[in-house]
């Protein structure tokens, strides 16, 4: 490598937490984050995960009523690294998450549990495409396409379990990879040591991620073998904290939003069922088309996602690419987190930007953009046995016009989109461009939402 790949990844890091710095939301604004809120606001004040005493209690409906008290729905490892967080803030500054609040934490929390780990995230992104020889200028895009492109940027600006699970599921993913460089010695096995803790973290702030994480240790069997013992040992540590405590909250190690009958209470906005999950859907051909490239359409707010998974694809079924076994587990693992939802959720995730409930996914399949036409390391190597080599040089670059029209499109969707959605995280954005479908010829059309003044 010619460049110092961890000094241009760190400024990737410090760009993009500036930029939330100076976008970051105020307050919460949606069930999902007043919910979290209330639980760390009554750990730090009252010393229970109880929410009745708080005043944020009948602002959410996410929340579980057992033995007598109301508590947040949410899995609470996050919750209680964030009420150490909050405790520091509230003696050091006098902050406060009162909703009247004149110094209020909520933005600062948002920060440090939010919006960091995505920017430690890019960081370490840049670095395995620097490590993969991509040369520099297809490193510097595909890590700005990962932070300003996906859904990544407006939930970094507001409190939420899914974007600190996709940082963890990447951290799992590349310390994976690094391991690999080191086949001998204690660096073998404290890689899949790090890598089964962080896709455990994953697990235990969002627990969907559980299919990437399935992926992850995937890898570590093929890759590591008998050292893939180490990453269920890794992971040993975050499962335990968060069984200890479901028990001080629910008195069963099952999580509170696991407990059908915590619904069950006068005025609940949830059916008394495991997750309080409103079901599957009544025509699964229309929400999953609905899903994927319709009004809430996950590569309708985020296209770059096709060239990733392209990338995923055709690493998996190259022979010779190192990355062979990676591509086709983490393919595998996004395609059966695609078959879940859709087949297996009925809401589009609520009320919110986008298919949030993808965010987990995002940077571990974003990794193998790289794999991907234009940006694929085989395109400066085709070999096309006609003329000279000016002529050469000419259809190669002709022939990468379509791919790179393709992608500079889709990246300016996608970054339009992503600045849409960071004004208003938890409110309901359609994507710039949408696929329509009717009874009638042609069935497929396209619909753009954007209204310029």
């Amino acid at each position: 490598m010619k460049l110092n790949s961890r000094r241009v990844g760190a400024i990737f890091a410090i760009i993009f937490f500036l930029l939330c710095l100076a976008s970051v939301k105020t307050k919460p604004e949606s069930w999902n984050d007043i919910a979290r809120v209330a639980s760390i606001e009554s750990l730090v004040e009252r010393g229970t995960w109880a929410i009745d005493e708080s005043a944020w209690v009948d602002r959410t409906a996410d929340k579980v009523f057992l033995g007598g008290k109301f508590y947040s729905d949410k899995l609470p490892l996050l919750s209680i690294i964030g009420a150490g967080v909050y405790a520091m803030l509230r003696n050091t500054f006098g902050a406060s998450l009162a909703p009247d609040c004149a110094r209020c934490a909520y933005a600062p929390l948002v920060l440090i549990l939010v919006s960091l780990p995505v920017a430690l995230t890019l960081w370490l992104f840049f670095d395995f495409a620097a490590r993969q020889n991509v040369p520099v200028w297809a490193a510097t895009l595909g890590t700005s396409a990962l932070g300003t492109g996906p859904m990544l940027l407006p939930y970094a600006l507001v409190l939420n379990h899914h974007v600190p699970a996709a940082s963890a599921l990447f951290a799992s993913f590349y310390f994976l990879w690094r391991g690999l460089s080191s086949p001998h010695g204690q660096t073998r096995k404290f890689a899949p040591l790090a890598a089964g803790f962080f896709a455990a973290l994953a697990i235990s702030f969002d627990i969907p991620s559980g299919i990437i994480a399935a992926s992850l240790f995937g890898i570590a069997l093929a890759r590591y073998r008998i050292d893939a013992i180490y990453f269920a040992l890794g992971g040993a540590l975050p499962f335990a904290l968060t069984a200890l405590l479901d028990y001080q909250i629910a008195g069963t190690i099952i999580p509170a939003y696991l407990i059908p009958e915590g619904y069950a209470y006068p005025g609940s906005e949830f059916p008394a069922i495991i997750g309080g999950n409103a079901g599957t859907p009544d025509d699964y051909a229309a929400y999953a088309f609905r899903m994927f490239l319709g009004g809430k359409g996950l590569f309708a707010y985020n296209p770059l996602l096709l060239f990733a998974f392209v990338g995923a694809m055709r690493v998996a079924f190259t022979c010779e690419n190192l990355l062979r076994i990676e591509g086709a587990w983490i393919a595998l693992g996004f395609s059966a987190l695609c078959l879940y939802l859709a087949l297996g959720t009925g809401n589009f995730g609520g009320n919110a930007y986008g298919e949030r409930w993808f965010i987990p996914a995002i940077p571990v399949l974003f990794a193998f953009i790289f794999f991907a036409p234009p940006l694929n390391l085989e395109i400066g190597n085709w070999k096309l046995e006609v003329g000279s080599d000016s002529t050469r040089q000419a259809l190669q670059y002709l022939t990468t016009m379509p791919a790179w029209f393709l992608f500079a499109s889709a990246l300016v969707l996608s970054i339009f989109s992503s600045l849409q959605g960071a004004q208003a995280p938890w409110q309901d954005i359609l994507p710039p461009l949408q696929m329509t479908r009717s009874s009638q010829l042609p069935i497929f059309g396209l619909r753009w939402n954007v209204r310029l003044p």
